[in-house]
């Protein structure tokens, strides 16, 4: 059983409802729990009255110092509080510290009685605790999938490469929990796929209409490459248009065969021998942008699936930006 514990300072409000909501959404198969760096003793009551609202059970929620924690261990600490973050920055008792901030609901309020105005701000933070919970949710239950598509993966596929396959998947889907994942996947992927010959890749995002619409270089690592690169109304546009146009994952084994083939070998010093590219849709399934690579090795057969399950699942989240 996979456990959580949420810290904050006076363990009342935030963490206490933080607590019972994981709880809630995972219908048990979480271990969760909550602690503070200076509890008050006690939930406030306008947290209980709020998770009681939804139907959720409040009977073991108690205010209890980190200090209580001592000698049990987590898979993850989450801070959600400035002020706890800078006590512990790193929960030594978790496997891994997430920090996410949420405004104090009881900062504001007096200390009188549980009123409508009461119940109303902190209804607020039930529903904003809520929401980033099943995020993080869905990008967990993202990667285990991705994960298993790793293990599964056909053929003779050398450790080092399935290792980083999997650390790749890691790090893109701790990016897309920070809301960062579009700006941050050409860095990873490089860092992570540079000893396979990964030279340069990068996000290309699609402007304008047909017969005449453009990719306009955006987040990428590497080199200068060509940018933008324009549509042509006649023959074809290159390896990343055939891939808008398919809107499918296309792989050029051999770069110099495919027809139209655009390098920028010249002006950026790569030496591709290999090329990839993979669209980008948004959620009515409309290309918005496509993701391309340049290799100075061949390509595996299993790169393709990997990146092709890896830019599904982080398009979930929303495509890197919409066409003007």
């Amino acid at each position: 059983m996979p456990s959580v514990v949420i810290l904050c300072t006076g363990n009342s409000c935030r963490s206490i409802l933080a607590e019972a909501i994981w709880r809630d959404e995972t219908g048990g198969r979480w271990r969760c729990a909550s602690a503070g760096t200076d509890p008050t003793g006690s939930p406030h009551p306008a947290a209980l009255a709020v998770l009681e609202e939804d139907g959720i059970s409040i009977d073991s929620l108690r205010s209890q110092s980190i200090e209580e924690m001592s000698g049990e261990k987590f898979d993850l600490a989450v801070t959600v509080c400035d002020a706890a973050r800078q006590q512990c920055p790193l929960f030594s008792a978790a496997t891994r510290t997430l920090h996410w901030p949420f405004p104090d609901p009881a900062q504001h309020l007096d200390g009188s009685a549980v009123d409508q105005h009461q119940l109303a701000v902190f209804r607020v933070a039930r529903d904003s605790i809520r929401v980033r919970i099943q995020h993080h949710l869905r990008v967990l239950d993202l990667l285990e999938r991705i994960e298993l598509i790793i293990e599964q993966l056909p053929g003779d596929l050398q450790q080092q490469r399935r290792q980083a396959y999997h650390d790749l998947a890691r790090r893109s889907v701790s990016a897309l929990d920070e809301g960062t994942h579009w700006e941050s996947l050409p860095k990873i992927i490089a860092e992570e796929m540079k000893p396979f010959g990964w030279d340069w890749n990068g996000i290309y995002l699609l402007r304008g209409q047909i017969p005449r619409r453009r990719l306009e270089l955006g987040p990428a690592d590497g080199p200068p490459v060509c940018s933008p690169i324009q549509e042509q109304e006649e023959g074809r546009s290159g390896l990343c248009f055939d891939a808008v146009q398919q809107g499918s994952i296309l792989v050029a084994a051999d770069v110099t065969r495919w027809p139209g083939y655009i390098s920028c070998d010249g002006e950026s010093g790569l030496s591709t021998v290999a090329g990839m590219a993979r669209p980008i849709l948004d959620a009515s399934g409309e290309v918005v942008a496509v993701w391309d690579l340049d290799s100075n090795q061949p390509i595996h057969a299993t790169d393709a699936l990997v990146m092709d399950a890896l830019i599904e699942g982080l398009s979930l989240a929303g495509p890197p930006e919409r066409r003007r």
